[in-house]
């Protein structure tokens, strides 16, 4: 799904009120979360200070916190099902990492590890079987029975904040010195046997990495860094972040479409695979330590405070203005222009307050976007539709306001 760009406008407006499409969702926990993981829209966990362990399957309308069996810190929480998932953290006072595992969604958590040496950092699974860990202390360990056994692997000397695999063979791990004196990036291409360091012109603190194939590829870290490769690490090229705030935690959904949450709130977007990356407004200035998006639509953000923000249409956000008049009639307009390339505006107007939906479809009836998904007051309504990465042809678009429902054609010429 593509950048959308949705704004809301009233007749006869002279003032203009921007409203985030982040919204704060409430779990009654106010310490520090540092790792949230969606396995798809309904269903999630996030994980952070003292034990918490917090669950969801209606999509954040309510968090339950679970029962973990410790009060050490997580700092990273991975589910390869609805069921299956791992939580991993440790303390600094005694130092120590730890490893839980839970098959029944967590309803009960087994600790499978907490002997190790330092805290760890990140998990990533690639299957019920095969994963990875990495912490401080240059601890890398993998599993391939479910974390039964976890076996050291013998990367170089560093403490690492993030690992990624694409398949059992081909992964990354990222890290280096916090005071930003070393950055590291590791590459495998025989699941952990040997790790090959690779080379990037900075010396900040990395704290994530993210492939969205075996080619293409983000890390990120302190004081802005952002660095790209197309060609699986051998090169690394900076992108323009436009801030000097640490960037913890990245997400892509395609080649072209991500999200980066940083300190003070900041959460930074992209539909260009990152030559450009745009602010997206939050309303909060807490820390934002870890972004988790199952969809081009919905994702989710937590941090400092016990902050869990949540977008149901990618971070955008829409203006609103004031006026003196309101539509009476519910009505779908023709898009302007048609045919279009690559973009087309879709107009509409709601005469009450309802639950507006509002959807684009292929020839063959497959939804390919979701424009507007929330209920909206009344007024007069534009969204911008960017059908860039589509190909020629005739689309149809979708209102559903209460029981009103009306259809419209449309045609894409490039």
């Amino acid at each position: 799904m593509k950048h959308l760009t949705l704004f809301c406008f009233f007749i006869l407006s002279f003032s203009q009120l921007s409203f985030s499409q982040w919204d704060p969702q409430s779990s009654g926990i106010t310490s520090g979360l540092y790792s949230v993981h969606f396995f798809d829209a309904q269903t999630g966990w996030a994980v952070g200070d003292g034990g918490v362990i917090l669950n969801t399957s209606d999509g954040g309308n309510n968090w339950s916190q679970q029962v973990s069996g410790t009060t050490n810190y997580f700092t990273s929480v991975f589910f390869v099902s609805t069921t299956e998932g791992w939580a991993v953290g440790g303390n600094y006072s005694p130092f120590l990492g730890m490893i839980y595992h839970t098959t029944n969604s967590g309803t009960t958590w087994t600790l499978q590890t907490d002997t190790l040496v330092n805290q760890l950092n990140s998990a990533f699974f690639v299957s019920p079987t095969t994963g990875w860990v990495a912490g401080e202390s240059s601890q890398i360990l993998k599993t391939t029975d479910g974390g039964n056994n976890w076996l050291f692997q013998t990367p170089p000397s560093s403490d690492y904040r993030g690992v990624f695999f694409v398949n059992d063979n081909t992964g990354w791990a990222v890290g280096g010195n916090p005071y930003n004196t070393e950055s590291k990036i590791l590459k495998t291409s025989d699941g952990g046997g040997n790790w090959v360091e690779q080379s990037i012109s900075s010396t900040n603190y990395l704290r994530a990495v993210f492939f969205i194939s075996e080619t293409t590829g983000w890390v990120t870290g302190n004081l802005g860094t952002v660095f790209k490769t197309t060609d699986g690490g051998t090169n690394w090229e900076p992108q323009n972040s436009d801030t000097t705030e640490g960037l913890y935690s990245i997400r892509f959904v395609d080649m072209n479409t991500g999200w980066i949450a940083g300190g003070s709130g900041l959460i930074l977007h992209t539909t260009d695979g990152g030559s450009n990356w745009t602010v997206q407004t939050t309303g909060t200035n807490q820390y934002l330590y870890s972004i988790s998006f199952p969809d081009a639509n919905n994702g989710w953000v937590v941090g400092s405070g016990g902050t869990i923000l949540h977008t149901s249409n990618g971070g955008i956000t829409f203006l609103e203005e004031e006026a003196g008049e309101f539509p009476t009639n519910f009505s779908l307009l023709q898009n302007y222009p048609n045919p279009f390339n690559p973009s087309t505006t879709i107009s509409f107007s709601i005469a009450n307050e309802e639950f507006v939906s509002l959807k684009v479809f292929n020839s063959i009836g497959e939804e390919i976007a979701e424009l507007v998904n929330a209920t909206k007051p009344v007024g007069k309504y534009s969204v911008s539709f960017d059908a860039n990465s589509f190909t020629s042809g005739i689309y149809f678009y979708t209102l559903t306001a209460g029981s009103f429902l009306q259809t419209k054609k449309m045609v894409l010429l490039k």
